[in-house]
């Protein structure tokens, strides 16, 4: 494997080379982002137990369904705007609308989930102790996605390090820290969750000056109406929420079904079968502008020829990691405690998902680069479907494991319908 890896390499043209460069900055991000995060529940397991890890990840999982929809899609739709020739100098004032109209929109959500509270913690979930976990998860939401927006837009810039950085490792790094200062003075439960909503904030501002430094100036001027723009993401922010939702539903639906342990446990398995989604985050996160560069260009082949070495080279990458998961899976899970490795079975299933959806490429990004987004909306919408209804039916009789089938079939259909759809009526051929 590592001798295709290497030929590939040798065989790259300038964009793959870049790629690959680009790559392997993001992955070295993402490594320390995912060791954060793996610190972050070791310090919850440890000190506190699954039951903890469970009401912090459920309280994460309200988070990033709302953040979801105060992003409105604008952070995608951003890297395709500010891809084009000129547009980083001459229109920085629709940066800057767009972030003020998507940062009110996240504080009206917060004024929401605050006024339905006792409905999602007492009659949805029938878990009080869930209430300060939720108040603080909350809160966090406007400074995610001020963080999320700026790293869309220094993504578009081609700054891949930067968004590396507070797309994957900022988030968990800053928590970790604050909660271990918090620990200093009090050993309490809260300053996992108090942690992370200061990270976010110190996060938050960071990204703003690193954008308005890239700008150079601050401006609300700008000749593309933002509202039009807001228009335009609105089928990516669709599909981006579906693709949280899918990401999210199971723990949610656990929630309703399941004890704080039982989320706990899985949360943990779910965390470790991310690593295998590592190479493809890392090629996408330069691949994306320039697949949307190149499209609108019309290099038909320089198009497909880099759409097909980043399949390939994916492929290749997630291969070696989810075999490394799936052989030591109990040593993993071991980590977290005894009590974990209970999880075994659900991360095979999530991690050969992986590995199966590595094979077909990047079918999202490039469906929403190309500008088919609604297309990929409708099917997001499907899949979407098939996971709630699955895991209404398997969560209740099987537990985590029913959550891990739900969640595998229905990321395998989302991704095997996008190849079909991008072959027959783009002739772009993205699997293997």
């Amino acid at each position: 494997m590592r001798d295709k890896i290497s030929k590939l390499l040798k065989k790259s043209d300038q964009d793959q080379k870049e790629i690959i460069k680009k790559g392997v900055f993001f992955m070295g991000f993402r490594g320390i982002g995912i060791l954060a995060g793996y610190l972050f529940t070791l310090y919850i397991t440890n000190n506190y137990g699954p039951d903890l890890n469970g009401l912090v990840t459920l309280s994460f999982s309200i988070f990033m369904f709302a953040s979801i929809i105060g992003r409105l899609g604008i952070d995608v739709n951003l890297i395709k705007f500010y891809a084009r020739k000129g547009k980083w100098e001459q229109e920085p004032g629709l940066f800057y609308r767009v972030l003020l109209k998507s940062f009110l929109v996240s504080l009206l959500l917060v004024a929401i989930l605050f006024l339905i509270e006792d409905f999602i913690i007492i009659d949805l979930f029938r878990k009080p102790q869930l209430s300060p976990y939720y108040f603080w998860g909350v809160l966090a939401i406007p400074g995610w996605v001020v963080t999320m927006l700026c790293a869309g837009a220094l993504r578009a810039k081609g700054l891949n390090n930067w968004f590396a950085f507070f797309n994957n490792t900022g988030r968990f790094l800053f928590a970790l820290l604050l909660v271990l200062i918090l620990g200093l003075f009090t050993l309490d439960p809260l300053n996992v969750i108090v942690g992370h909503f200061y990270g976010i904030c110190l996060l938050s501002l960071m990204a703003l000056g690193i954008v308005i430094k890239n700008f150079r100036r601050i401006s609300l001027r700008s000749s593309t109406n933002s509202w039009s723009f807001i228009k335009d993401s609105f089928p990516m922010m669709l599909s981006s929420t579906i693709m949280v939702f899918l990401g999210w539903m199971d723990t949610f639906i656990l929630g309703i079904y399941e004890t704080d342990e039982s989320i706990g446990i899985y949360n943990v398995a779910l965390k470790l079968a991310l690593v295998a989604t590592f190479s493809i985050e890392a090629i996408n996160s330069s691949l994306a502008p320039k697949i949307a560069k190149l499209y609108e260009e019309r290099k038909n082949e320089q198009f497909l020829k880099l759409v097909k070495f980043s399949t390939r080279l994916n492929f290749g990458i997630t291969t070696l990691i989810v075999a490394t998961l799936i052989i030591f899976n109990q040593w993993f899970l071991g980590i977290f405690g005894d009590e974990f490795k209970v999880g075994s079975l659900a991360l095979i299933i999530l991690c050969s998902i992986h590995l199966i959806n590595s094979a077909v490429g990047s079918v999202g990004i490039i469906m929403q680069m190309i500008g088919k987004q609604k297309q990929y909306q409708y099917i997001a919408i499907i899949s979407l479907c098939i996971n709630l209804t699955l895991n209404f039916l398997l969560i209740p009789i099987y537990g985590i494991i029913g959550a891990a089938v739900a969640t595998a079939i229905s990321l395998s259909v989302w991704n095997i319908t996008g190849t079909i759809y991008l072959k027959r009526k783009e002739n772009i051929r993205t699997y293997l």
